[in-house]
């Protein structure tokens, strides 16, 4: 059974929709691992999940991104929308690790040396942030400016390769 076809603008508005939904629930887990010092400690493999969960919306904020700012999709608010939530996911990212999640039920990819050397991975990972929020910055100027456009692909360029020399160094491949 094959699934009904959704017009272009219903499929954005839904996803549109779910993306605010996700920046909430962002929002709310910033106070959730924030207060981890006040509440019982998470469950480990919860926290496993919910770092895979934010790897993905960062992934998918890029390459929704590289869509748009490629024309490839052609929805202009949803550039700024897009850079929104990948900046807010990267500045919890490092906070999804500060729990050694090693030999969990929920299998990770993670390696060892995000723990053992963890002052370089989360280094990395405030460079990542900052780059995100700069990204995030540009694309709401670039709203007022039709010419900032085009510098946007390559802020994704240099995000991009952020991800890639993190995970060379610290993400297990399958």
């Amino acid at each position: 059974m094959s699934l009904p076809a959704i017009h272009p603008r219903l499929y954005q508005s839904r996803l549109a929709l779910l993306r605010v939904f996700f920046l909430i629930a962002l929002s709310f887990s910033y106070f959730y691992f924030s207060s981890a010092s006040i509440a019982a400690e998470p469950e480990p493999d919860a926290v496993v999940k919910f770092r895979k969960f934010l790897m993905r919306e960062i992934e998918s904020s890029l390459v929704s991104s590289f869509l748009l700012a490629k024309g490839e999709v052609s929805d202009a608010p949803s550039v700024l929308l897009q850079a929104q939530i990948l900046s807010l996911a990267a500045e919890r990212s490092g906070a999804s690790f500060s729990f050694r999640t090693r030999g969990l039920q929920e299998e990770t990819s993670a390696h060892d040396r995000v723990w053992t050397e963890s002052e370089d991975f989360q280094s990395l990972m405030r460079e990542f942030a900052a780059s995100a929020k700069s990204f995030a910055d540009l694309a709401k100027r670039s709203e007022q400016d039709e010419t900032l456009r085009a510098s946007l692909g390559s802020a994704l360029g240099g995000l991009g390769k952020q991800c890639k020399s993190c995970h060379k160094r610290y993400r297990i491949d399958k």
